[in-house]
């Protein structure tokens, strides 16, 4: 990997002499970002803090899902941490090179284990077991302590590996402009997180796909319990995360090619990028409110918190409404007519 210029490189929105499209393309970023910050990560947040609760509260009974879930929503809950930094939009956080380095390592930890575990429940939750050797697979991978530990490695590993594409090593203390995914970093940072994040786990997925049809063409029969039980909510995540991050790794891909060719791009460029940052961003929030309404046990949860929350209206309700003592008298009370 030859070593890279990167000085050149400025947002749109600095340089551009299209002022109209600069302020157009500044003003959508605002008002989306004001939409995240005030709707999406307050309801991520809260759902991500519930289901924990939830999780941890009845680890004994969860099992292996609920491990893999636990693991999901804090990774989730700290991209809505790590998601604050974009308060400043449309201008970006302004730090140096060495604190820049840091947030893109949290930010790409966050990513590639939220990738890597999806692929690993899909494989562990939903292949049904089968006379080959898909049970010696499946049983292994419902080792929540091996597999965690696995995917943990790998996630450092693959983040490590990117973050040094940076480019900045020399330059720790030079103040710049930073998002997640620095703009001044290589192009070999985009291609490298585009193929270990989201082009080998697809590859994996088609690999699953194949399998699962397999195995349900090969055995015909229904699915177990547990896999009843993990199928929503799996299925819903691994459909939310695929579609998001979709749109952000194919923006990735043309912001490497921007660099390649010499290019910054157009104020539209860096329009895209945020708002599948956003987007990247409102997928970990999404993907917490899939765990509360389709995975059972959150559920469950969630309807006894509202039921208990009706009850007490109930009983505010009755106490209010009870009568006085001296009203109660006068109309249990008799009035006998005189006597004459």
């Amino acid at each position: 990997m030859f070593a890279h210029n990167m000085s050149w490189v400025q947002y749109p929105s600095l340089v551009s002499p299209d002022v109209e499209d600069v302020i157009a393309a500044q003003s959508i970023t605002s008002r989306l970002t004001q939409v995240y910050l005030a709707l999406l990560a307050p309801l991520g947040l809260a759902s991500g803090v519930f289901n924990l609760a939830t999780l941890l509260r009845g680890w004994a009974r969860l099992g292996s899902l609920g491990a893999f879930l636990v693991d999901l929503t804090v990774t989730n809950m700290l991209v809505v941490l790590l998601s604050l930094t974009a308060v400043p939009r449309p201008d970006y956080l302004v730090t140096t090179n060495l604190g820049c380095g840091v947030l893109a390592f949290g930010a790409n930890v966050c990513y590639f284990n939220a990738q890597y575990l999806q692929v690993v429940m899909l494989f562990a939750f939903l292949l049904p077991s089968s006379p080959s050797c898909l049970p010696v697979v499946t049983k292994w991978v419902l080792r929540p302590a091996l597999v965690l530990g696995a995917i943990l490695g790998c996630t450092l590993c693959s983040s490590l590996g990117v973050v040094a594409l940076l480019g900045t090593s020399g330059e720790l203390y030079t103040t710049t402009r930073c998002q997640l995914d620095p703009l001044t970093a290589w192009p070999e940072y985009e291609v490298v997180k585009f193929s270990l994040g989201f082009g080998l786990t697809l590859l994996l997925q088609l690999v699953f796909g194949i399998l699962l049809l397999v195995t349900q063409a090969w055995q015909g029969t229904a699915a177990q319990r547990d896999t009843a039980l993990a199928m929503p909510v799996v299925l819903a995540m691994a459909l939310t995360m695929s579609a998001c991050r979709l749109f952000y790794n194919v923006l990735l891909l043309h912001r490497a090619s921007l660099k390649l060719q010499g290019s910054l791009g157009s104020p539209r460029d860096e329009l895209l990028m945020n708002i599948a940052e956003l987007l990247l961003f409102g997928e970990s929030c999404v993907t917490s409110l899939e765990t509360l309404l389709l995975y059972q046990p959150c559920r469950k949860a969630l309807r006894r918190a509202q039921q208990r929350l009706t009850c007490r209206g109930c009983q505010k309700s009755a106490t209010g409404s009870i009568s006085s003592p001296g009203a109660g008298s006068q109309l249990t009370g008799r009035h006998e007519p005189p006597r004459v």
